[in-house]
């Protein structure tokens, strides 16, 4: 009898990596409380972002791209969805020229934390955690993708400076 008792403590203890409990936390992602009812032009107040180019993509969804100021392609934010009330997707590409990873105050860094604090509540941690993961700050190797997600959302990051705050079924 006591050889069963063994197995499960082993195989808890080999899901945690032989953490402690509070380490195998701190690993977990933050559940976000996303603010936004829909996703629209409001999660982009305060962003430092250019004229927005209006087009279409591939699949023929209308498309919003917004250069990141002082920066050049393929920095920027694109809207995708038919409503400007209730759009699919905020997405984007910010990584400065010869830099692999986002250092405090710098411009890419800046700009996804303000995003992250027009949509949702916590974010710093949830900046803090999806950076830290995704790889994206110094001296740290992390994944190289990060996501945190709530029944209707999901924000995702990922080491190449890519980022996506979607609806999960649109």
């Amino acid at each position: 009898m006591k050889k069963y008792i063994i197995l499960p403590v082993a195989a808890l203890l080999a899901a945690c990596g032989g953490k402690t409990d509070g380490e195998a936390a701190a690993q977990l992602a933050p559940k976000p409380v996303f603010r936004v009812k829909y996703i629209d032009t409001a999660a982009l107040q305060g962003l430092a972002l250019e004229q927005p180019e209006n087009g279409q993509d591939e699949a023929g969804k209308p498309v919003a791209d917004y250069l990141i100021a002082g920066m050049e392609q393929p920095n920027h934010i694109r809207l995708t969805g038919k409503h400007s009330n209730d759009l699919e997707a905020i997405s984007g590409k910010c990584l400065e020229a010869g830099k692999t990873d986002w250092q405090a105050q710098s411009v890419c860094r800046t700009l996804f934390e303000q995003l992250v604090a027009n949509i949702a509540e916590d974010a710093d941690k949830l900046s803090d955690y999806l950076i830290g993961h995704a790889g994206l700050q110094p001296q740290q190797s992390g994944s190289g993708y990060a996501a945190v997600q709530n029944g209707r959302y999901v924000l995702e990051l990922d080491s190449e400076g890519r980022f996506t705050f979607r609806r999960r079924h649109y």
